[in-house]
């Protein structure tokens, strides 16, 4: 026999929740864990509530105290720990004074026919977020795949207020008043070469230093052909001089067309010249050049805020041998700025992670939709489906209350909560239960 599911409950004591209300709900034998955090909403009480279920010793969240508009955030929290966002909900600090709206809070997120909670919808669609030579790479693989790709820029992600819910086959992504909905998100970006020189009127010759990572070798190797094709002294210096692999050959004719290479980690201008410390040789080496180039490389632009959407720790990198898999189910990463991938091997892996989201999506098998609809026969306009969507999808029209089928993410709140049994969710008969109240007919026995 399956063992039955038990649910987390944190509670917020930031928004004034009432413990006394609640202390027969903490006694119900299908909590497995309940938590008090001075705040569940700050950085501190997510982590907290995100380590918890890490350790997958509950199969539900329910936290008390918090607005309920933070439920988008506790799904986005869930989905990072493999837990389904309809296993969640929140009951605001005004709406737990009685014991009623957590229980049935808590029958539904508990619920244990499945069919109450199959995925809103399966996306067979690829988000594309990137710019540059691998993300266009990657663009054109999608469309060999026959993929449906949405693109972004990191500048929309940064400008636009981002938010991700959802998760595999069904992720959705607001960005400002654009709702962006997709089956696996592939982010490609590339670390950013710069090129800073400087001249001086005495010494003589070039020295190219590449102060950054392998990156940067195409530029590297640009800038040494162009000092050798000029003439003169050409000096060459990296912490670790990348002599391996198909770039071995081209080295080797730059040496013997006059390049001297050094293995140093930096290089300090003096008035006598370029100050260099050979670690092959373990002397110090004054070069009178008259021109330093130094190519280096940086993060680029939105990096960050593209992790933070997505739900990565900053710095975040694919290091294992699947491609592009960020260990985020559903995200996968490519580019220089995202993987330990180099050379050419950086597009040959963004291609093959193209081509493995392909494969997952093309066999992912489509679902029924279990959007929320309105009788406006029975709808009486008490605006609590308005109030407590946490995806702004009711609103008045003429007609009397709608559900928009673009925001509706199919959570069930309002169905759970509704006290005029007016919102209808396929399919319409499984309802959870508790003692006897059906959920969504406001509290009235059955």
């Amino acid at each position: 026999m399956t063992e039955p599911m038990k649910a987390a409950v944190f509670i917020c004591r930031g928004h004034g929740v009432d413990l006394s209300a609640l202390r027969s709900l903490l006694k119900d034998p299908r909590i497995g864990h309940a938590e008090i955090l001075s705040r569940c909403c700050t950085p501190e009480g997510r982590d907290q509530i995100q380590l918890h279920l890490r350790g997958r010793t509950t199969q539900a969240l329910l936290v008390i105290g918090c607005p309920g508009e933070l439920l988008k955030d506790y799904q986005a929290l869930a989905v990072s720990t493999a837990m389904s966002p309809a296993r969640v909900a929140v009951v605001p600090a005004a709406a737990c004074r009685t014991v009623g709206m957590t229980e049935r809070s808590l029958a539904h997120i508990l619920d244990p026919r499945e069919a109450l909670f199959p995925p809103a919808r399966t996306e067979n669609g690829l988000l594309l977020i990137g710019e540059g030579r691998n993300a266009d790479a990657a663009l054109e693989q999608a469309k060999k795949e026959d993929l449906a790709v949405q693109s972004l820029t990191p500048f929309d992600l940064v400008e636009g207020q981002a938010r991700l819910l959802g998760g595999p086959g069904r992720f959705s992504l607001e960005v400002g008043e654009s709702i962006y909905r997709f089956g696996a998100a592939l982010l490609v970006m590339d670390q950013q070469v710069t090129l800073e020189r400087e001249r001086w009127n005495d010494g003589q010759g070039t020295m190219v230093l590449l102060a950054g990572g392998e990156e940067c070798e195409d530029a590297f190797l640009q800038e040494l052909e162009s000092a050798v094709n000029t003439g003169g002294k050409v000096f060459a210096a990296a912490q670790e001089m990348p002599f391996t692999g198909c770039s071995e050959l081209r080295y080797a004719e730059l040496q013997r067309r006059g390049a001297t290479f050094l293995r140093a980690a930096e290089v300090t201008i003096t008035p006598e010249g370029a100050f260099v410390k050979d670690q092959h040789l373990g002397e110090e080496l004054v070069l009178p050049i008259a021109e330093l180039v130094t190519i280096s490389s940086s993060p680029p632009f939105g990096s960050e805020a593209v992790l933070k959407v997505f739900g990565l720790p900053p710095g975040t990198r694919v290091k294992d041998m699947r491609p592009g898999e960020s260990g985020q189910p559903g995200v996968f990463m490519g580019g220089s700025a995202f993987t330990t991938f180099m050379g050419h091997d950086i597009e040959e892996a963004t291609l093959a992670t193209v081509m493995t989201i392909a494969d997952a999506l093309q066999r992912s098998a489509p679902s029924y939709s279990i959007l929320a609809s309105i009788d406006k026969e029975k709808c009486s306009l008490c605006l609590t489906c308005l109030r407590l969507c946490p995806y702004q999808a009711p609103f008045i029209v003429e007609e009397g209350m709608i559900i928009s089928t673009e925001r509706c993410q199919g959570c069930g709140m309002c169905l759970s909560l509704c006290p005029s049994q007016a919102i209808e969710m396929p399919p319409a008969d499984l309802r959870g239960e508790m003692d006897g109240t059906k959920l969504g007919y406001g509290g009235n026995s059955s």
